[in-house]
Parts: C-alpha cells; sequence; structure tokens
C-alpha cells in the first residue's frame, strides 16, 4: 500500500525537503498523478508546515488541481 492509501482524512504528506540529499525534494507517493511542482502545488491549496508540503483536505486540492485549467471567471462588469 502507498502513503495515500494509508492516508489519514486529514493531514496527508504530499513531499518533503531533502536538504542533505542529491535531490533537495522527494514526493511521498501520496500527491496527485501528474503533480511536479511545489508552486503548482502551493497555487491548488497545499501549504508548506516546515520541510512537508502537506493538504489537509485531499479531495478539495485534487478537485482545485483537475480544475486549474479552467481559469478563473471573469466579471461582467
Amino acid at each position: 500500500m502507498t502513503e495515500r492509501e494509508n492516508a489519514p482524512s486529514g493531514r496527508v504528506v504530499l513531499g518533503r525537503k531533502t536538504p542533505d540529499a542529491m535531490v533537495r525534494f522527494q514526493w511521498t507517493g501520496a500527491e496527485p498523478e501528474g503533480l511536479d511542482s511545489t508552486e503548482f502545488a502551493v497555487s491548488c491549496g497545499a501549504v508548506w508546515e516546515g520541510d512537508e508540503l502537506v493538504t489537509h483536505n485531499l479531495p478539495a486540492f485534487e478537485h482545485n488541481l483537475r480544475h486549474s485549467a479552467d481559469g478563473f471567471l471573469e466579471d461582467s462588469d
């Protein structure tokens, strides 16, 4: 089982900074498929808690990720 399948319904760790490793950031496997940017993850609702990139509402985070290409609605005024 992956970390995502074992994740509680609340806090899900998407990735971790690994400053002492050759690769400075590693995804945990709990991130939605296709997510490849920490900046994009933050724009979809993830937050940094210390060295961990987390979401506290995975379904809403995945919704934001799926609909990110929709853009923002323009104000008709």
